[in-house]
């Protein structure tokens, strides 16, 4: 009876390290994929003179350090970002945590909201274009994806530390009474048909409320805003 017990603990030791095995390759893998990525979009960057490549870079390697975000390079283009926000990127208590989960559990899978991050040639020196891609997102300080933040429409080159941006936007959407309005599953199939004529629309949309926001505030400043 010992001996059995000793063999099926044997036997579940084994299994358990093949899984954490099989883990740690897939692990290994994704993260090699993704410094791949990075080379290769650095160099391209590099050939085509972008003057903010070198700082591009050096913001990546700290989110990939840190874990914090999930950031895939889209086309290998180091001036176009995607960062996956899952539900626990926000105050758990927040309406936005609450669908994503909701969403997730739905799905049988993580459904994040992600952010579409360009950058420009002179990062941090001109702003990067941040909106929400996916899955539509609805409140009072969201129009069109563009985010009613003062750090983003009136941009200072001080804050170009992207992780600490992305810190505060996920702080800001949490605290900004927005929800999810549609679900990722058909969004990403409606995109799929066309996607990059999506994502030009989606990029092209977010633009034009950004510019309508900053003439807003422009004008009537941040008071309004609740200093946001």
């Amino acid at each position: 009876s010992g001996s059995g017990s000793g063999s099926a603990g044997s036997s579940s030791s084994a299994n358990y390290t093949a899984d954490e095995a099989e883990e740690e390759a897939e692990a290994e893998a994704f993260a090699e994929a993704r410094f791949a990525s990075i080379e290769r979009a650095f160099a391209a960057a590099k050939a085509k003179g972008v003057q903010s490549s070198t700082r591009l870079v050096k913001e990546l390697r700290a989110l990939f350090m840190a874990g914090t975000f999930e950031v895939e390079l889209i086309d290998d283009s180091l001036l176009v970002w995607e960062v996956a926000l899952h539900d626990w990127a926000f105050d758990p208590s927040s309406p936005l945590s609450k669908d994503l989960e909701a969403l997730s559990e739905a799905a049988g899978d993580l459904v994040p909201l992600i952010l579409r991050v360009h950058f420009s040639a002179d990062f941090p020196f001109s702003p990067p274009l941040v909106y929400v891609a996916r899955p539509t997102v609805r409140s009072e300080y969201v129009f069109d994806g563009a985010l009613c933040m003062e750090m983003l429409v009136d941009w200072q080159p001080q804050y170009g530390n992207v992780e600490s941006m992305l810190v505060q936007i996920s702080a800001f959407l949490a605290h900004s009474g927005a929800r999810v309005e549609t679900a990722c599953k058909g969004e990403a199939a409606a995109a799929g048909a066309d996607g990059e004529a999506a994502a030009t629309a989606a990029r092209d949309s977010a633009r034009r409320a950004y510019e309508k926001l900053k003439a807003f505030h422009d004008k009537k400043g941040w008071a309004l805003a609740g200093g946001r």
